[in-house]
């Protein structure tokens, strides 16, 4: 079962053994960039299946919005696991930022939603 922890332990484990270098070999800055290209790259999907769901010119008519939405769901995972590897890096744990953070917004808002 993928949770967290598992997620950063493998996560961790293949950025050393396919990149060959620590988490200490990139800056916060490099970290925050890699996340936000993936995060760039999702957007760019999103664009197009806008214009392909509104009929706008410029959108390769032989692209599906199936193939369109696998690509989106890539490039998600990619901008996941580097956040992952940015927050590691940081000593900061995903899960409990995430935790923290939804649970504070929910407070402000003031809705009983809590993880």
């Amino acid at each position: 079962m993928l949770n967290f922890d598992v997620l950063r332990e493998i996560n961790v484990r293949r950025c050393v053994r396919s990149w060959g270098h620590t988490l200490s070999s990139w800056s916060v800055a490099e970290w925050g960039n890699a996340t936000v290209g993936e995060v760039g790259e999702a957007c760019n999907i999103a664009k197009k299946l806008l214009r392909l769901r509104q009929g706008l010119p410029g959108n390769n008519k032989e692209t599906s919005e199936a193939s369109l939405l696998a690509e989106l769901s890539d490039e998600i995972a990619d901008f996941v696991i580097y956040a992952d590897l940015w927050a590691a890096s940081e000593g900061i744990s995903l899960e409990d930022a995430i935790r923290k953070k939804f649970n504070k917004t929910s407070v402000k808002l003031g809705f009983d939603d809590q993880l």
